[in-house]
């Protein structure tokens, strides 16, 4: 069946009785409907009603097909009833796919009082090693999916959450072990593989017998520098807020990175989806400060 609107029509008509009847069932033009009507039989090759111009009596093609469409209809009307239902739940499960910095760090320090609140909302979150690669044109695994990018993917609905600084870092006891000679500093630093790596680059150049250590996890470069080994870039948000970091030029930052929270277009509307973004959001808003830090 080409047209659901056809079987609708036909329904109307036999039910009712009549064209004129039927038609003002459906808030449609009698006119309209005898021609969309005559259409539907013509296509099928059938006479769907037994000789009266006011369609009265079903034929026994008729009757055959009028019984089916309404099995149809009930069916049409269950997914309806269903897909309602599904969308007014505030409860469910919602799929948040991320790296594992923006979870550790600010996922997570959201997630205890969303989880408090809304009872009946369980979270589902799945890290993959995205951080300070371009995930512009990869696919969507999830409901949610909260990444670091200056290019998100345009067929997604998103929603810019704050742009990330990032400034140099290195641990207190590192920076004391120097006695202030920083010309000794030793860098660690982001390597994809790539020659031109999508996360921010150290600025100035360093000499490459001066960067001892080499990752494309930046949770690694983390607890790197945590660990006194050197210093390199963190976001601002990371390093602004551990006691146990130093930044190296205060008041400076090297580079800058959108936050963004995307979704499938078709969900944003999806009472727990909007639940949870409009916390997040306004979550973000309050630490915009620390995560924007300049």
């Amino acid at each position: 069946m080409e047209n659901w609107d056809d079987l609708r029509i036909f329904l109307a008509v036999a039910r009712c009785g009549s064209i004129t009847a039927g038609a003002a069932q459906l808030g449609l033009d009698q006119s309209t409907v005898s021609r969309k009507l005559q259409s539907f039989e013509d296509r099928l090759g059938l006479n769907l009603f037994i000789g009266s111009a006011k369609r009265n009596t079903l034929s026994p093609s008729g009757q055959r097909i009028f019984e089916g469409a309404a099995r149809l209809e009930k069916e049409v009307e269950d997914i309806n009833q269903n897909i309602a239902g599904l969308s007014e739940q505030q409860g469910g499960t919602i799929h948040i796919v991320t790296t594992d910095i923006l979870s550790n760090h600010l996922l997570m320090s959201v997630t205890s009082e969303f989880l408090q609140r809304y009872p009946d909302i369980n979270l589902r979150i799945r890290t993959q090693d995205m951080d300070g690669k371009d995930i512009s044109n990869n696919p969507l695994p999830g409901d949610l999916a909260l990444y670091a990018t200056n290019t998100p993917n345009e067929d997604l609905f998103g929603r810019k959450l704050a742009t990330a600084t990032f400034a140099s870092y290195a641990s207190r006891d590192y920076l004391d072990s120097l006695k202030g000679d920083h010309n000794k500093i030793v860098w660690l630093n982001w390597d994809d593989g790539t020659a031109t790596p999508t996360w921010p680059r150290l600025a100035p150049e360093i000499p490459d017998h001066m960067c001892r250590l080499r990752s494309d996890s930046v949770a690694t470069l983390l607890e790197s520098v945590r660990f006194g080994i050197g210093a390199t870039i963190l976001p601002c948000f990371i390093g602004e807020q551990d006691p146990t970091l130093v930044r190296l030029a205060p008041g400076q930052t090297v580079s800058q990175r959108d936050i963004w929270l995307l979704m499938h277009k078709d969900l944003r509307r999806v009472p727990r989806i909007r639940t949870f973004v409009d916390f997040f959001v306004q979550r973000i808003k309050e630490r915009k400060g620390i995560i924007e830090s300049d």
